[in-house]
């Protein structure tokens, strides 16, 4: 089959991780897909495109927005150069399938492409036009299938007019490294926590954590950026001495081998590709008993969750994992098990082209 994915790109999320591992196993087991990449980007997503060989264009497809008027006005002059460029690639390519992550493109290239089949690929929860009674509608006749990748978001999905489209749970999927753990470091345990900076992350929650722990006692290193206001915290709670913030990388293999223990303090996280990736890598999580987490994170065997927004819970937990190098090892020699068990590449694209069969 031949697939157009709308790959967002204009920063590169755990949505982002995953859609590339999947194009690229689409591409190697004789499918070909080829993505769509806004042209608003930070730049780090084409180089890893280019890299996993995948064939993207750039697009300046934007969003309208309630609360930005430049960038709405931006969206729309672009929108005749946006609906050419999408139709050239299409005509080129001739998808069996269209793949959407959000609504606003969804909506926009059911004007201009039509005759396509069109499937909604839920990386996060429904926005707020799929809950309404008439914009719910509209979408689901704009679709063929609903691909969601947690139990956690077909459960949003459900609760929407969208309710009656064919619905299936595809998992995410990570490559698996030819070994897992790495020795640990002589010094303290390094914790990490990776992804966009955002209030759903919860970092402040993580910080707070940290205050209750021995001083010296591990060190973090916040990977995918930190504003001001977080660097601030950060000094007024006294943790300026073990706290670090390398910035974005994309290499996942440098991220995880530099770590000791991942965590995940986010809320209501629509799948949690750090988990995966962690544990591919033989490391031990600690995440929030919230949203998909509970699905990829089996507690007390590959990895420790605990209640959402308590950081004296998620001290504890931090606690029973710094103080043992035993139970990391357990924990992380379980979590590789797990994903190489459930959560691998080749399953997700087995399941992604099984739903739309």
């Amino acid at each position: 089959m031949k697939f157009l994915f709308f790959a967002g790109g204009a920063t590169v999320t755990g949505m982002e991780v995953a859609l590339l591992s999947l194009m690229a196993r689409l591409n190697a087991i004789g499918h070909r897909t080829v993505a769509i990449v806004s042209g608003w980007h930070d730049g780090a997503y084409l180089p890893m495109l280019d890299a996993a060989g995948i064939e993207h264009h750039e697009v300046f497809l934007g969003r309208i927005y309630r609360n930005n008027p430049n960038w709405t006005r931006g969206t729309l002059y672009a929108l005749r150069e946006a609906a050419g460029d999408i139709r050239a690639v299409a005509a080129t390519l001739r998808p069996d399938w269209v793949v959407f992550g959000e609504a606003q493109s969804l909506l926009f290239c059911s004007l201009i492409l039509p005759g396509a089949r069109r499937m909604l690929y839920l990386h996060g929860e429904p926005e707020r036009i799929m809950h309404h009674p008439i914009g719910g509608r509209v979408i689901g006749a704009s679709v063929r299938r609903i691909i969601c990748v947690s139990e956690f978001l077909a459960d949003k999905a459900r609760r929407t007019p969208l309710r009656r489209k064919p619905l299936a749970i595809v998992h995410n999927g990570t490559s698996l490294p030819a070994s897992g753990r790495v020795p640990p470091s002589a010094g303290p345990p390094r914790l990490g926590i990776i992804g966009r900076f955002s209030a759903q992350k919860r970092h402040g929650v993580l910080l707070e954590a940290l205050t209750r722990l021995p001083a010296g006692s591990c060190r973090l290193s916040i990977i995918g950026g930190a504003d001001e206001g977080i660097k601030e915290r950060i000094t007024s709670l006294g943790l300026s001495g073990s706290v670090s913030w390398p910035g974005f990388i994309a290499d996942r293999a440098a991220i995880y081998r530099e770590l000791d223990i991942v965590v995940a303090p986010a809320v209501d996280e629509g799948f949690g590709m750090t988990a995966i990736e962690a544990g591919a890598y033989g490391l031990p999580v600690i995440a929030a008993r919230s949203g998909a987490f509970p699905e990829v994170v089996r507690d007390g065997e590959t990895g420790l969750l605990v209640a959402p927004d308590d950081p004296e819970a998620l001290a504890k937990a931090l606690q029973r994992l710094i103080a043992s190098s035993d139970l990391r090892r357990r924990l992380g020699d379980a979590a590789r098990a797990h994903v190489a068990a459930s959560f691998t590449v080749e399953k997700m694209a087995d399941r992604f082209v099984a739903a739309l069969i």
